[in-house]
């Protein structure tokens, strides 16, 4: 199934609006046709849902990219109501069931008044219904003729773990104090100063003799790692421990010296720490190829027939 299916599963329960109606046949799925009302609207959906996520000529590109595809989608979406029909599948008690439970989750006491908060945001608790009805239904199928037959193997979760281990490995970071000292005439004079006040009073108090923004919060960088931090900071800090003093560090833009507050190690999460996200992932890639399958085999089992072109 092409990609955008999935989002508009989740888009058809976020937005819904109401549209003049339009007779003109676009396609017939089997029994079922879609009019051209219909793809306006589902147009608009996916402009709507990919507005959230991107911008202006990115939006304007990844929507056309999409609208292309628009009709493709639309058609194997009715593909999986047609068949869940000729299944016998229904989704009425478990749309109560999810608006109860929305209800719940946002503070409402009965799912009329969830209805209203929705109508009271310009929702047309309709069309809403009707989309996740229609949403509900399709996953029931899915569920029924895919999801019961998808099996996740201990030796792909093992792989899949040894194959992408860098996703599950947190690099090593240091907690840094610095303090910077601008080049000038006067500069060897100050170093001198900052390595005395070090000694006496610590490093913190030396950051007050700091060039900007070192001065402030005790010179404190916060948690850096290997790919965040300066070459020549790296080079001085590299197999030190929690308290280490760097000597001076000599760069174009002013003398450096920093103390390791904090040494964070690289960690690796144990494979049984991540085994339930693995499982998932595989789960779902398997899924995503197999209802791609599934709609190209009812491609050939349901009858379809593209009246009108969309885009023209």
């Amino acid at each position: 199934m092409k990609k955008l299916l999935g989002i508009i599963f989740i888009a058809a329960l976020i937005f819904a609006q109401n549209y003049e109606l339009v007779d003109e046949v676009v396609a017939i799925v089997g029994d079922e046709v879609i009019t051209l009302s219909e793809v306006k609207e589902y147009e608009n959906k996916i402009k709507q849902f990919l507005a959230t996520r991107y911008k202006g000529a990115q939006l304007e590109e990844i929507f056309q990219q999409e609208r292309a595809k628009l009709l493709d989608n639309l058609i194997d979406q009715k593909l999986l109501l047609v068949k869940a029909k000729q299944e016998g599948i229904t989704a009425d008690e478990d749309l109560k069931i999810a608006m109860k439970n929305m209800a719940s989750q946002y503070g409402f006491s009965t799912i009329q008044e969830l209805e209203a908060a929705m109508a009271k945001q310009g929702i047309n608790v309709d069309e809403w219904k009707k989309d996740a009805l229609k949403n509900l239904i399709q996953q029931k199928l899915i569920q029924k003729e895919i999801d019961m037959n998808i099996k996740v193997t201990e030796g792909e979760i093992r792989s899949y773990y040894e194959e992408h281990i860098n996703e599950y490995t947190t690099p090593a970071s240091w907690e840094l104090r610095v303090i910077k000292i601008e080049k000038s005439p006067e500069a060897k004079k100050k170093k001198a100063e900052v390595d005395r006040i070090i000694q006496e009073k610590g490093f913190e108090e030396a950051t007050k003799l700091s060039a900007p923004p070192f001065n402030e919060n005790g010179g404190f960088l916060g948690k850096v790692s290997k790919e965040e931090i300066r070459k020549e900071f790296l080079e001085a800090i590299k197999g030190k421990s929690d308290g280490y003093i760097s000597p001076w560090i000599d760069t174009p833009d002013g003398w450096f010296k920093l103390k390791i507050e904090k040494y964070h190690p690289s960690f690796i999460k144990k494979l049984k720490d991540v085994r339930k996200d693995i499982e998932k992932k595989i789960f779902n890639q398997k899924r995503q190829e197999k209802v791609k399958e599934f709609v190209e085999q009812l491609r050939k089992e349901i009858y379809v027939k593209v009246i009108r072109k969309y885009p023209a």
